[in-house]
C-alpha cells in the first residue's frame, strides 16, 4: 500500500489546540513511572565515609562534611597547589583526622558495601575500613582524584567522583550528609537463561549485553550443572539503563517492571486516548526520566513518554508503535546519556532504519534527536515525514516475546509499504540474518539444531533427515557455527522484507536415511556413514569383515562384536 500522499504538513498543523487537549488527556491516562515499578533492592548505610585524593583536598573537603558516622582519609597523588596560604589552611583542616598514605590497590562495591584495599610495605593488601570505620567495608566513597577510581559510565550508588575542580563538590557534599539509613531502588532487569544465546555446551555465542552495560552490572558465572558461563545481573550496580534489554536479541534480558508487554499496552492506550479525544497524526517522544521536557515547547501532536533511561525499550516496541498509528518514534538523548548507550541506540536505530527502508518506509520514522537541538530537529522531522502522517492504525497484537512481537510488527509494516522484496545487507553483528550451510560438508548430525536457542534451526522430519531454517527467528548468535563439527555453517547478516522469506521454514539440506545393514533400522544419513567410514578406514578394529560394523546401528554393532569375541577371544587384542 502506498503512503497517503494527500496528507500534508499543512493538514498536520491545522488544529494544534485540539491536538494539545487530546495530548493532555492521553498523558493523564499514563501512570507515573514510579507507580509502575515493582521489586525493591535495599541498601543499608551506616554513614562511614572514605575520601580519596590529594592530601590538601581531602583535608579541606572533610571539614565541610557533616552528618556522617566517620571519615577516613586516603592520601593519593601530589598536593594540588604549593601556595603557602593554601597549604597552611589545608594542614589546619580536619586536624583530628590522620590520612593514610599507603598505595591504592582496588575499590569495588556499592552503597553500604564498598571494599577498598591498600598495599602495605610488605606487599600485603590491607583493609583500611577495619581501622577507620571499625567494620569490613565503607558505606560511602568520595573520590577527589582527577581520574575516577571506578571507571563505569554510571557509577554505583554511594560513589561520588567530583574530581579536583570542585564543580560537583557542593552537590556531592549535600547528598553525602544525608546518606545514612536504609535506601531502596527498583529491581530493573531479570534474566531468562532458557532463551539466552550467550553460551551452550562449551560454545560462546552472543555477547551483545556484556558489550553495552554502562554500569558494569553484567558479568558471567559458571552454571553449576552445565559448567557453561551464563549471564548474571548485579542488581546492586544496575541503574536500569535498559541497554542490555535493547541489545538482547532473544528477550532473555527484560525489564522487571514495567515489563515490555506492560509498556506496549500503556503506549497503545496513550495513542488510542489521544485519537479518541480528537487528536490527529500522533508521534511518540521517548526520553529519560531525568531529561527535562517542556510540554509547551513541543508540537501538539507529539506525546512525550518518560522512561527510566531512553534505551529501556527496543526495536520491537518502536515498530509496534508505528503499526498502532504513530507517525514516528523519536528517542531523545542529552549530555547525561551514557556514551555507550548513545552508541548502542545509534546502531539499533540505524539497523531498524535499514529494515524500514527495505519495506518502503522512511528510515527516519525511528529517529534519535539531541536535546540541545530538539526544536530544530523536530521541525525537520515533521517536514520530512509529512506524507506519512495519518496512516491508519493496524491491528493490535499481544506481546509474545521479543522476536515474535518484532516479526508481527514487521509483517504489518510490510503491508503498509511499497517495496520490491529485495533483501538488504546489514552490518556484521546485527541480530538479523540467515544461516548458510555447506551442503557438501554437512552430515545432518543436527548439532546445530540441538544448540540453537531460538529454534531457528529445526530437524523438520521424523521420517527422513531434514534440516530446516526460519530466518525470522535467527539472532545471528553464532552458536550453531561454533558447534558444527564439520565447520559447514556460516552467518550472513541481512534483512528479508517479505514475510514469507522470514517466517516460512526452508529446507537447508535433506537426505534419505541410511538403514542398518543388519536390522534395517534407520539410524544415520548416507553422508554421515561415508564420513565415518573414511575417518576410520585405517583403524585396526574395522578391518576386513569388521568394516561392515560401521554400517550397523549401535545395537547390531555391539551384538556383532560379541559374536566375534565368542568365536575368537584373541580378537580383543586388536582393539
Amino acid at each position: 500500500m502506498k503512503p497517503n500522499s494527500l496528507i500534508s504538513h499543512r493538514a498536520f498543523t491545522a488544529s494544534p489546540e485540539l491536538n494539545a487537549r487530546a495530548r493532555q488527556q492521553a498523558l493523564n491516562a499514563m501512570p507515573p513511572l514510579m507507580a509502575m515499578q515493582e521489586g525493591v533492592i535495599s541498601y543499608q548505610s551506616r554513614g562511614h565515609l572514605v575520601i580519596l585524593g590529594p592530601e590538601d583536598l581531602i583535608r579541606l573537603v572533610a571539614d565541610q562534611i557533616q552528618g556522617v558516622a566517620s571519615i577516613t582519609l586516603i592520601a593519593m597523588g601530589s598536593v594540588t597547589s604549593q601556595d603557602d596560604v593554601h597549604l597552611e589552611k589545608a594542614m589546619q583542616a580536619a586536624a583530628h583526622l590522620t590520612p593514610i598514605y599507603l598505595p591504592f590497590s582496588s575499590l569495588s562495591g556499592w552503597l553500604g558495601e564498598f571494599h577498598l584495599r591498600l598495599t602495605a610495605p610488605n606487599g600485603d593488601e590491607i583493609n583500611p575500613a577495619e581501622v577507620g570505620a571499625g567494620q569490613k567495608c565503607f558505606d560511602l566513597v568520595l573520590d577527589l582524584n582527577e581520574q575516577p577510581l571506578l571507571s563505569a559510565e554510571l557509577s554505583p550508588p554511594g560513589y561520588f567522583h567530583v574530581g579536583q575542580t570542585g564543580e560537583r563538590l557542593v552537590d556531592a557534599i549535600e547528598q553525602l550528609s544525608g546518606m545514612v539509613g536504609e535506601f531502596e531502588k527498583p529491581a530493573y532487569i531479570q534474566v531468562n537463561h532458557d532463551i539466552c544465546a550467550h553460551a551452550d555446551r562449551g560454545n560462546i555465542g552472543c555477547t551483545r549485553c556484556l558489550d553495552v552495560c554502562p554500569a558494569d552490572a553484567l558479568s558471567t558465572r559458571e552454571n553449576a550443572l552445565t559448567h557453561d558461563p551464563q549471564i548474571e545481573v548485579n542488581v546492586n550496580l544496575c541503574h536500569g539503563a535498559g541497554s542490555c534489554s535493547t541489545a538482547c536479541p532473544t528477550g532473555a534480558l527484560t525489564l522487571v517492571a514495567p515489563s515490555p508487554q506492560r509498556w506496549l499496552d500503556l503506549l497503545r492506550l496513550c495513542l488510542d486516548s489521544y485519537q479518541q479525544f480528537g487528536g490527529e497524526h500522533p508521534a511518540i517522544l521517548l526520553h529519560a526520566e531525568q531529561t527535562e521536557i517542556d510540554l509547551n515547547q513541543l508540537p501538539a501532536h507529539l506525546l512525550p513518554v518518560s522512561l527510566e533511561e531512553v534505551g529501556a525499550l527496543g526495536a520491537e516496541i518502536w515498530l509496534s508503535l508505528l503499526v498502532h498509528g504513530a507517525s514516528y518514534v523519536a528517542l531523545v538523548i542529552d549530555e547525561h546519556t551514557p556514551p555507550s548507550l548513545t552508541a548502542l541506540l545509534e546502531r539499533e536505530v540505524s539497523v531498524t532504519g535499514k529494515m524500514l527502508e527495505a519495506m518502503g518506509h522512511p528510515a527516519s520514522r525511528i529517529s534519535i534527536l539531541n536535546m540541545e537541538s530538539l526544536d530544530v530537529d523536530l521541525l525537520q522531522l515533521n517536514s520530512l515525514l509529512a506524507d506519512w502522517f495519518g496512516l491508519p492504525a493496524g491491528p493490535a497484537f499481544a506481546y509474545e516475546g521479543k522476536r515474535k512481537t518484532l516479526n508481527q510488527a514487521l509483517d504489518l509494516l510490510y503491508e503498509q509499504g511499497e517495496c520490491d522484496d529485495q533483501t538488504v545487507t546489514l552490518p556484521s553483528g546485527s541480530p538479523y540474518g540467515q544461516v548458510l550451510v555447506n551442503t557438501d560438508a554437512c552430515t545432518l548430525c543436527m548439532s546445530c539444531v540441538s544448540i540453537c536457542p531460538t529454534g531457528a534451526l529445526q530437524s523438520a522430519s521424523e521420517e527422513a533427515p531434514v534440516l530446516s531454517f526460519t530466518e525470522g527467528d535467527c539472532v545471528q548468535c553464532g552458536l550453531c557455527q561454533n558447534a558444527c563439527p564439520e565447520k559447514a555453517i556460516s552467518l550472513e547478516a541481512r534483512f528479508a522484507p517479505a514475510a514469507g522469506m522470514r517466517t516460512a521454514p526452508r529446507v537447508m539440506k535433506q537426505e534419505e536415511p541410511f538403514h542398518c545393514i543388519s536390522c534395517g533400522k534407520a539410524f544415520a544419513t548416507q553422508s554421515t556413514i561415508e564420513m565415518i567410514t573414511k575417518k576410520l578406514e585405517a583403524h585396526p578394529y574395522f578391518q576386513g569383515e569388521a568394516a561392515k560394523r560401521l554400517k550397523m546401528c549401535d545395537d547390531c554393532r555391539v551384538r556383532d562384536s560379541y559374536r566375534e569375541l565368542a568365536a575368537d577371544p584373541t580378537a580383543q587384542l586388536r582393539l
